[in-house]
């Protein structure tokens, strides 16, 4: 690999620690946010935000590791270089953005705003659309008609899993 390759990736690299650890972090506040549920009788190991903590906080530790690594690298050189990216990364970074739109459609619009059945439904289905990149070509209606049995399907089996064994509520 060469010095500049080597260069953007500890760049990269440290870019995502930090936005790791900032997210890490993140999920930890929110669980210590949340209800202990103290009057119910509730222990720590039964409070609900135990395992979210637990979760934020393994990836803030693997964010500091990631931003570390990259520091030993050079990543500090990096940042004040110019950075274009190539034909395959711009592809990238646009499938990304949409990934995260529909992502933030979904939670900040549908979730709450529409039954749960449907927003689910409506987000895998555009998903599928948006990202089906199979090998065999397929008429639209077809690749409409597999979205939307799969979205069904997907919807069906979250809201039986969540309401059926983990017994929550879904909103």
């Amino acid at each position: 690999m060469s010095d500049r390759a080597s260069g953007v990736r500890a760049r990269a690299d440290l870019i995502g620690g930090i936005a790791w650890i900032a997210f890490g972090v993140a999920i930890l506040a929110g669980a210590l946010a949340m209800d202990r549920l103290e009057r119910f009788g509730a222990t720590l190991h039964t409070a609900p935000g135990l395992v979210p903590g637990l979760l934020g906080i393994a990836i803030a530790l693997l964010g500091t590791l990631l931003a570390v690594r990259a520091l030993r690298q050079g990543a500090v050189g990096e940042l004040a270089a110019p950075w274009s990216p190539s034909p395959e990364g711009r592809r990238a970074l646009r499938r990304s953005g949409v990934a995260l739109l529909l992502s933030l459609v979904y939670t900040l619009g549908l979730l709450g705003h529409a039954p749960f059945s449907v927003a689910t439904a409506s987000f895998v289905f555009a998903f599928i659309m948006v990202f089906d990149v199979s090998d065999t070509p397929r008429t639209l209606a077809r690749r409409a008609m597999i979205a939307a049995i799969t979205a069904v399907a997907t919807t069906a089996a979250v809201a039986l899993v969540f309401e059926r064994i983990f017994l929550v509520r879904l909103p």
